[in-house]
């Protein structure tokens, strides 16, 4: 597997618990035969990478980096809004599994801490310090190539958060 990114979402799916319900949300292209026989094409934006169930929805964007800190520009605007607006409800818990390849960590932070980190921050990415002090590291075991990351944390700490 080629993409860093692709593999890092493959590397949690095979982490899920097996009491877990995980369902990883198609994306890709699609075409769209408008008037005229114009072919229209359109990206399929969802409002995340997965979802997760456990007794508490988890509504999960997952993003793989180089370096220390995320771009804001690898977070779609819509996602932040959506996953901001779900995250109002009971029982849903929203926002991103952030991995720093270089650092080998990887953290969930929810998306009210990112919301308001982008509204109030002068910086233009997300640092991996303030992920230590603002999310919750999720342990990781790297085997040959790959990782299996122990979801547990996560899952158990923030269903009796909510």
């Amino acid at each position: 597997m080629g993409n860093a990114g692709k593999q890092f979402e493959d590397e949690i799916k095979k982490s899920v618990p097996d009491d877990v319900f995980f369902y990883r949300f198609r994306d890709g292209t699609a075409n769209f035969a408008g008037g005229q026989n114009e072919n229209v094409r359109f990206q399929q934006s969802n409002i995340c990478d997965c979802m997760l169930y456990n007794g508490t929805l988890f509504l999960l964007e997952l993003k793989s980096h180089k370096g220390k800190s995320l771009p804001f520009s690898a977070i779609r605007q819509n996602q932040v809004v959506d996953l901001s607006k779900a995250s109002m409800y009971g029982g849903v818990v929203a926002g991103l599994i952030i991995n720093f390849r270089d650092a080998e960590r990887t953290f969930f932070v929810h998306i009210g801490k990112i919301e308001y980190f982008i509204a109030h921050e002068e910086r233009k990415s997300i640092p991996l310090m303030w992920c230590e002090e603002n999310g919750i590291e999720i342990p990781g075991k790297k085997l040959k190539v790959h990782f299996r990351w122990d979801l547990q944390k996560v899952l158990g700490s923030c269903s009796h958060n909510i």
